[in-house]
């Protein structure tokens, strides 16, 4: 698919027809930065981040989109950009509202993390009919129009659980620890994880605990049930391992393999307890929203860019871990360090239909 951004076309289409929008009183597209740059690289773009909630993960996503957007800003190519976190928990409603709000500023490239995949829909679509490049990041969404930046829920379930049955040869008894239940990441991630298990006959699941993503409910369901489990040799799924280990230290029970969350705290935690015996850790990429900014800036320039633009998620092994430890603060979650080379290298090989590298720790 090729964008080429014209927003007073697109504008003067979105004005006709701006009484039936509730941009009621904006004539709607926001003009270029700099026409002259058209086919070129963009200058002084106004871009604005939507996002739908905050957590420690969303922090270092939002740490990395500022970093990012202040070098792009002093080379130019941006000349503001901001971030507005939706009130409220997770509210889909009061973040369309937010979003209507940043459209009144007549940004360029709007990026939203949204609180629903298709309650969101109508205002994305109403963004982009007022001329804005929409990129919506870290979920799936079914528009006519915005572009998607996100991880494989699918290889992420994957990639939280093939470890595992490695690292316990294939046979014993697991709890599985589930995310979210009911969106959209985990039942890709579970479903993946139940098509695999499938194929290990010998590794009986003795339980499912809700975990919801989150070490310290982990924690609690695990210890909640962890007195009538046998002898368990594995807890994957969505990460919450050093809550897992701290269940299983409190009932006097070795550790199994676990699945560490890839934040600070959680890797120091797995490398000050010394434990080998095959845990890891994945998860999905805060640094993706760098490669979406990337992608916002090949739409500008009216390059083919994918509708979906699908990036490899994070893991972090025991060969790697002392890297990370190093490099992270104690909240800051590890992160693929994209660019705008790596960003473009991912590009050309989704349009071509091969897989996409992670880039190189630097």
């Amino acid at each position: 698919m090729k964008f080429k951004i014209n927003r007073r076309l697109i504008g003067g289409i979105a004005a006709a027809s701006a009484a039936a929008l509730l941009l009621a009183g904006c004539s709607g597209a926001a003009q270029p930065a700099d026409e002259s740059q058209a086919g070129g690289d963009p200058k002084g773009l106004k871009v604005a981040l939507s996002n739908g909630f905050v957590n420690g993960w969303r922090l270092t996503l939002i740490d990395k989109f500022e970093q990012e957007a202040e070098k792009l800003k002093g080379e130019g190519i941006v000349s503001d950009y901001s971030v507005v976190n939706a009130p409220g928990e997770n509210s889909a409603t009061e973040q369309a509202s937010q979003i209507r709000s940043l459209m009144l500023q007549n940004p360029d490239v709007l990026m939203v993390i949204p609180a629903s995949s298709t309650a969101l829909v109508p205002v994305v679509e109403e963004a982009c009919t007022a001329g804005i490049n929409v990129v919506i990041l870290d979920a799936d969404m079914d528009t006519s129009c915005g572009t998607v930046v996100r991880n494989d829920y699918g290889q992420w379930g994957a990639d939280s659980l093939e470890p595992a049955l490695e690292a316990i040869g294939g046979k014993g008894n697991v709890i599985v620890n589930r995310g979210v239940i009911g969106s959209q990441p985990e039942e890709e991630f579970n479903a993946r994880q139940q098509e695999i298990l499938a194929e290990h006959p010998d590794v009986k699941v003795a339980a499912e605990v809700n975990g919801f993503c989150d070490a310290a409910t982990a924690q609690k369901e695990i210890v909640a049930i962890l007195g009538s489990m046998p002898e368990i040799a594995a807890v994957p799924g969505c990460i919450g391992g050093m809550g897992v280990v701290q269940a299983f230290e409190s009932a006097n029970r070795e550790a199994p393999v676990v699945v560490f969350d890839t934040d600070g705290k959680s890797l120091s935690f797995w490398k000050d307890k010394g434990i080998d015996n095959g845990s890891f850790a994945a998860l999905t990429d805060p640094g993706q929203v760098i490669a979406a900014m990337y992608v916002a800036l090949a739409k500008e320039r009216g390059e083919e860019v994918p509708e979906q633009v699908v990036l490899p998620l994070v893991q972090v092994t025991k060969d790697s871990l002392d890297y990370w430890v190093e490099t992270l603060g104690a909240d800051e979650y590890a992160a693929n360090q994209w660019d705008e080379e790596s960003t473009d290298a991912a590009i050309k090989a989704l349009l071509a239909g091969e897989a996409v590298q992670a880039p190189a720790q630097k």
